[in-house]
């Protein structure tokens, strides 16, 4: 069996490389196809000969194999036997007749002759005497003739039984048939009915679903009806400080095309991308708020395609609501509960172990619950702004109040959360540094940055050519304010434009 898969591939592969070889490789191939290893193996469980044949057809193969001349014997004596071997195929699945059987297993006998016979030719290397003696008679012949005989009758035999089977079938059909147009009618008349019911389950199906579908959207309607409330009844019981305020009049003041530097750099691209804390510092007027308005406004982008969330504060001496930690907190947790159900759920707990808003929560309450909001697992990004940490108080009080919210900064960076990004803008005061230093791995100095250097030349030449008062001045005046301006600002935004409001109102002549 080893032999003749062997043979099978290496025919396969002569086929392909060697085109003088196919007058006799189809009739050889089609036998070996004939019976492969499957038919072999299906045919022998029915004819117990047939795992002998396939045996004596490795046999017959191997002897050839190195004998010049032996392929064409072989292929003149596959075309004899092809035709039965493919109607042995049949009877591996319509088994036989006992007298069928019975022919079947002689014809193997004589096959099996034949492969004997044209095996010992081959191996006493008498091949191409073989191919004279095939068209006489000899032993050969005589079993070849005698395997077309058994081959004929066992055709007849397989055509009268079919006959047999096919009036018997006939018959039975026409009873069938007979019984088949009774139950026609019958059926018929069921079918009636069925179609009215079917209609009728499909019309009911049809309203079932609509009605599935107008209760979901209810129920989700509700929902959200009730978690709309929700989020109101937790903003009126904190009743945070508003910073949009601040930062509606941060953006108004940034001068298109500033900052740029910060935004194209490295360290605002390490902030966004891993968990950590970013200091940004300068001096009065140097643009930290209008800077982190614009900071605001890149995250708020990401915000919306749902991929983060971000609370932001400003801190502002001029409102008292706005220099503590305690509103601070307010603020934060009513924007985190915003865009997060479960962080709403945190804050609603808190709500209803006060009393439902009867009583307000303390600070440590409020961190806890902070705590818990941004510790909540397989959250997006969570970017916490606060500007202007210099403006909340630090006079008066143990601690003051801008101490506790710099030991707040250090607690919830004390929780190396990787998903939580905290950004804050000051003035180098001493005891930010000193606080804020060891714990931020990124910061930058506003006014040492070339960037921002750059950004306030630009910013006065593009006032000073664009304001309708100061383009009467000579050309040498517009460029002595550019230049004077631009190397005293010393990184001052706010500087700068205190300047150019006195000077924008001078008569040209006074203008130096």
């Amino acid at each position: 069996m080893a032999m003749l898969q062997t043979q099978v591939h290496e025919f396969n592969q002569s086929k392909s490389s060697n085109e003088k070889w196919n007058k006799w490789l189809s009739p050889t191939i089609n036998v070996l196809y004939a019976f492969s290893a499957t038919l072999g193996e299906g045919v022998g469980l029915v004819f117990s000969p047939a795992k002998v044949i396939f045996a004596g057809i490795g046999v017959l193969l191997l002897a050839a194999k190195d004998v010049s001349g032996s392929q064409e014997a072989l292929s003149n004596l596959f075309e004899r036997v092809e035709n039965f071997f493919k109607r042995l195929e049949t009877y591996t699945e319509v088994p036989p007749t006992a007298a069928m059987t019975d022919i079947i297993v002689k014809i193997m006998v004589e096959v099996l002759g034949i492969l004997a016979l044209a095996t010992k030719e081959i191996k006493q290397g008498s091949a191409k005497k073989y191919l004279k003696k095939l068209a006489g008679r000899t032993d050969i012949e005589d079993a070849l003739g005698r395997l077309d005989k058994l081959t004929h009758d066992e055709a007849l035999m397989a055509t009268a039984q079919l006959l047999k089977l096919t009036n018997s079938v006939d018959n039975k059909v026409t009873s069938v048939n007979d019984k088949v147009t009774t139950v026609d009618d019958k059926v018929t008349r069921v079918d009636e009915k069925v179609m009215v019911v079917i209609n009728e389950s499909k019309e009911a199906k049809l309203v079932a679903k609509e009605t599935k579908v107008i209760l979901q959207h209810a129920a989700s309607t509700a929902d959200q009806v009730k978690r709309n409330q929700l989020r109101q009844d937790l903003r009126r019981w904190l009743s945070p400080p508003d910073p949009s305020i601040n930062h509606n009049i941060a953006c108004g003041a940034h001068h298109s095309g500033t900052a740029s530097w910060f935004f194209q750099g490295s360290i605002f691209s390490d902030w966004k991308s891993s968990g950590s804390l970013l200091w940004i510092h300068g001096k009065p007027g140097s643009g930290k708020s209008i800077l982190c308005s614009t900071i605001v406004q890149d995250i708020e982008a990401i915000c919306e395609t749902g991929l983060a969330s971000m609370a932001y504060f400003y801190f502002d001496f001029r409102d008292a609501t706005k220099q503590n930690r305690h509103n601070l907190l307010l603020s934060v947790l009513i924007q985190l509960s915003v865009r997060s159900d479960p962080r709403c759920d945190i804050l609603f707990n808190t709500y209803s172990a006060h009393d439902n808003g009867s009583r307000q929560p303390s600070d440590d309450i409020l961190i806890q619950c902070l705590k818990r909001m941004i510790s909540l697992p397989d959250q997006e990004p969570i970017y916490i702004v606060v500007d202007a940490l210099d403006e909340c108080s630090n006079t008066s009080g143990m601690p003051t109040p801008r101490e506790q919210v710099l030991d707040l900064i250090k607690n919830l960076i004390g929780l190396s959360l990787p998903n939580l990004h905290i950004c804050v803008t000051s003035r180098p005061e001493i005891d930010i540094r000193s606080s804020l230093e060891p714990l931020a791995p990124l910061h930058v100095s506003l006014h040492d940055q070339s960037g921002q250097k750059k950004d306030i030349v630009d910013y006065v030449r593009s006032v000073v050519q664009s304001d309708t008062k100061m383009r009467r001045w000579r050309q040498e005046d517009k460029t002595l304010v550019v230049e004077t301006l631009s190397e005293r600002a010393d990184g001052m935004f706010r500087w700068v434009f205190c300047q150019l409001e006195t000077l924008r109102h001078c008569l040209p002549p006074s203008v130096r």
